[in-house]
């Protein structure tokens, strides 16, 4: 299938937590993609920051979030879209690996869009009072009112053990085309997608990593990016088996990672 990825805005951090390596302010793109399915059209997966994103974060405690980690999203996911040739009218369905901000940012362009996610991912979420969810990185004001009637929950109990993987997934359309992938430890009821690519077959990890080197050099983030990390044993298990199938020959890229960017189609 045909795939393409895009910058839906960016943050600035300092690039050791997670490269311990590099100790300077470095951009984090959310990067979102769009799948050209063969029956469905185009179908995104995330929707990176978008322009929603400064409206969500003007009042208090959701203001934490930018002052925090300074976002620059000046455009919508629609309008990315676009400018790429791609008619965001068009887009029926949306796959949402977890609800922090940076992945849900333009959910708000869809009003027709059907929104595949994990089950366990928003509920505990909802629960938080309104600082804990900012310090969780989900901001509420980012999901359309009528996101319930359109959301389309798929709870882990319904995954199996993938054959190529070894990690529980469910076949998002019955087809093969698209799989979602259970990757614990980031964030509540964490996916990846796995599909075909021209190139092979690619598994697209969404944040259970942020920079190649954790894949490759096993380099850990530094003691302060864990702060945000939902279950630190959970996560280190995902990396370790995401090592593993890349060891193996299998193609990965991340939202965060600098190597991701090699694959973007048009700028954010």
């Amino acid at each position: 299938m045909e795939v393409r990825f895009f910058n839906g805005g960016h943050c600035r951090q300092l690039q050791a937590f997670v490269d311990r390596r590099t100790w300077r302010i470095a951009p984090f793109f959310a990067v979102f993609l769009a799948v050209r399915h063969p029956a469905r059209g185009w179908v995104l997966i995330d929707t990176g920051y978008s322009d929603g994103f400064a409206a969500a974060t003007r009042r208090w405690p959701a203001c934490l979030y930018r002052w925090t980690t300074p976002v620059t999203a000046t455009a919508s996911t629609a309008d990315i879209l676009r400018r790429a040739g791609i008619d965001p009218a068009a887009i029926r369905d949306i796959v949402l690996t977890h609800f922090h901000a940076d992945h849900i940012g333009g959910v708000k362009d869809f009003p027709a869009a059907r929104f595949h996610h994990g089950a366990e991912a928003l509920e505990p979420l909802l629960k938080l009072s309104a600082f804990a969810q900012t310090r969780h990185a989900f901001l509420p004001a980012l999901l359309p009112g009528d996101f319930a009637a359109r959301a389309a929950a798929v709870p882990l109990a319904g995954f199996r053990p993938h054959p190529q993987l070894g990690m529980p997934a469910h076949d998002l359309f019955g087809d093969g085309s698209l799989t979602l992938v259970s990757l614990p430890g980031h964030a509540p009821g964490h996916l990846g997608v796995f599909f075909e690519t021209p190139a092979g077959p690619l598994l697209y990890a969404a944040d259970a990593y942020w920079h190649h080197r954790q894949i490759e050099d096993s380099t850990a983030p530094l003691p302060p990016a864990r702060i945000f990390i939902h279950d630190n044993r959970a996560y280190d298990a995902t990396v370790a088996q995401l090592r593993r199938l890349a060891r193996a020959g299998l193609a990965l890229a991340a939202c965060h990672c600098p190597h991701t960017q090699r694959h973007v189609a048009a700028p954010g």
